[in-house]
């Protein structure tokens, strides 16, 4: 049986990025939810769920936190709601999409009849229209369209995801409803290359396989065009679904799948038809069956492989890859002519064929239950990094190949675990699926527990208010992450310097000791908040000491405004002169006595602390030069 993928499918661009958004947000500290599902794939919904992002129905469902806006948009009046309520929000709404919300939003300022091509009830088409103001008419199909009354001007806007067969036959409908028609072609290019390539391979296969969420309408409509040139198929959402009655008496298997389905869930169903094109190969082959576990005497040895005689007709091979975990350089370092191994056969056997044993799958049986009873025990189990790759960390756990996601690699967010490669160290046991040969594992879960004693015996020595001398162990945007005795604390930008600052790296470096104040201690949750400014005394603090009510002290004019001028009387205290204290001339304007930049001397009218506020005066200035010029004459 052959299996054929076809040429475009999978993730588009548009999904890729909401995914990305929603993974990369999963890193931030904070809770962050989405806006419904993210895409059309459960799958994928569950897996960022297991991250912490959660979706939602409504706005109204939070009260903080970061809210993603999925791939299929939103009307206006979402990000009007989530701003009101001050919610961090990402769009991850397709660019294509983004396009067709405009479109349509354009078409009624134009005082156009606006026409959506697309599913009533698709969250896309629903967000369209709202950017429409709910003027749109939506049509399915043709009969919608044969429905549609004659009018002067339509401007029409598709879903992405629409069949372009549908549309070219609804648009011929269309263009006898109105003598202007304008067609906004908002189909994305990668819908339509996937429609493509799945009839171009359902055209020269005996059944197709079309993969992807079945609440996906992209997906719905791969399956609906390959039934449609006549060949037999099934829509899955994942592997499990697959029957090997499907495979009988049939020679070529297509397999795409929608936009929104992920490589991972393409990779499980393609490799679940091979092992079962190898099931309805090996069938009535009952004497030697793949999985049983065979003794054999080594009757020949290679450099890359080892014969072994097991009491069937042909010798097995042995291949060097098979016989340990790393592989040896050669089997001529491990085995020797005579030598008795017992080994598993791996493949079907069939009429003269080779067949194929493992010495590594019977150590890995053994060490598939030693995991699952570490993961019961909740006990860590040492492991060794051996390849580190954009997701994660890939280990080794004895003779099993395991996996460390990158959020599980440390306790803070780090954007590589290249550090670890070659070393061994503890995690524990995430998941576990024997048959698929995955292994998940977290160093976090071990180091979390080592960072929570830690913190005890950390906590037990510090107190509120008092100083401490620490060591910048990260920066982010917000602020940074400072050390202090065994236990990390945040200190935000604002809390970094009295003076504004735009950047926390023009200010703070990587390890750079310095020494902060313990402003407050969150006991649930452990979090600390520091204050590197609490040390020195605030800006209008030193204005209370220095500056007096009925002082006369000079400034520059830094700003001007319609009620007076800001004048700054040092690098951190502005005062307001306000145009009565300028001049007694009645509607005068501030411009016609003072510039910015002037250089004035002024007096102290008030001062506010609290409010910040500074008062200034020059009208009494002036009137008092004036009353002793006059004395002296």
């Amino acid at each position: 049986m052959e299996i054929k993928l076809a040429e475009n499918h999978g993730f588009c661009y548009g999904v890729k990025r909401a995914v990305e958004i929603a993974t990369e947000a999963s890193n931030e500290p904070g809770r962050s939810y989405t806006l419904g599902p993210i895409i059309h794939n459960p799958q994928v919904v569950d897996k960022l769920k297991n991250r912490g992002v959660s979706p939602i129905e409504e706005v109204s469902d939070i009260s903080e936190g970061t809210m993603i806006i999925r791939s299929h948009g939103v009307g206006p009046e979402i990000y009007k709601e989530a701003e009101e309520k001050g919610l961090h929000v990402l769009d991850a709404t397709c660019p294509h999409v983004k396009k067709a919300q405009m479109d349509a939003k354009s078409v009624i300022e134009d005082g156009m009849t606006l026409v959506i091509l697309g599913e009533k009830n698709h969250p896309e088409v629903k967000s369209i229209n709202l950017w429409a103001k709910n003027k749109g008419i939506i049509i399915e199909d043709e009969k919608n369209a044969e429905n549609l009354q004659v009018v002067e001007k339509i401007g029409v806007v598709v879903q992405t995801t629409f069949s372009q067969f549908k549309f070219n036959s609804i648009i011929g409908v269309l263009e006898k409803k109105s003598k202007n028609l304008k067609v906004f072609k908002t189909i994305c290019n990668a819908t339509q290359e996937r429609q493509n390539s799945a009839v171009d391979l359902a055209r020269e296969v005996d059944l197709m396989i079309v993969v992807g969420g079945k609440n996906s309408g992209n997906t719905n409509r791969l399956a609906e065009v390959c039934r449609d040139v006549g060949c037999t198929t099934y829509h899955i959402e994942t592997s499990a679904e697959i029957q090997l009655a499907w495979f009988e008496n049939v020679q070529t298997v297509g397999v795409t799948a929608g936009a929104s389905t992920p490589d991972w869930i393409i990779k499980e169903v393609i490799e679940t038809m091979k092992e079962f094109e190898e099931l309805l190969a090996a069938a009535g082959q009952e004497d030697f069956k793949k999985g049983n576990v065979v003794n054999g005497t080594v009757v020949q040895v290679e450099d890359e492989r080892a014969y072994v005689s097991f009491g069937y007709k042909t010798e097995a091979v042995l291949n060097r890859t098979e016989i340990s975990y790393p592989a040896p350089a050669s089997a001529k370092d491990v085995l020797h002519y005579g030598d008795e191994i017992k080994a598993v056969i791996m493949n079907h056997i069939k009429e003269d064929n080779p067949v194929y044993l493992s010495m590594t799958r019977l150590a890995k049986d053994e060490d598939w239950q030693y995991v699952i009873e570490a993961q019961e025990k909740d006990e860590a189990i040492v492991c060794k990094g051996i390849d580190a790759i954009p997701a994660g960390l890939v280990v080794t756990v004895k003779s099993l190949r395991g996996f460390i996601p990158l959020s599980q690699g440390d306790v803070h967010f780090v954007k590589s675990l290249d550090n670890l490669v070659g070393t061994e160290f503890e995690a524990k046991v995430l998941e576990i699926d024997e048959k698929k040969n995955r292994l998940v594992l977290s160093r976090r879960a071990v180091l979390e527990v080592e960072r929570q004693a830690k913190l005890a015996e950390a906590l037990e020595k510090i107190n509120v208010g008092e100083n401490y001398k620490g060591i910048v162990r990260k920066i982010m945007p917000y602020g940074a992450f400072v050390d202090i005795g065994g236990i990390e604390g945040l200190l935000h930008i604002s809390d970094i310097s009295w003076q504004k600052i735009k950047k926390v790296e023009d200010v703070l470096s990587v390890g750079q000791e310095i020494e902060v104040k313990l402003q407050s201690f969150d006991a649930e949750s452990n979090k600390l908040s520091l204050s590197l400014k609490a040390l020195s005394k605030s800006p209008w603090d030193e204005a209370e000491e220095n500056l007096h009510v009925g002082d006369v002290i000079n400034g520059k004019v830094v700003r001007l405004v319609a009620y007076g001028a800001f004048v700054a009387v040092n690098d951190d205290i502005q005062g307001l002169l306000h145009i009565s204290q300028i001049t007694k001339q009645r509607n005068a304007k501030v411009e016609d006595y003072l510039t910015r930049g002037q250089d004035v001397e002024v007096k102290i009218i008030s001062l506010n602390k609290e409010e910040k506020k500074l008062g200034l005066a020059l009208t009494e200035l002036m009137e008092a030069k004036e009353t002793e010029e006059t004395s002296a004459e």
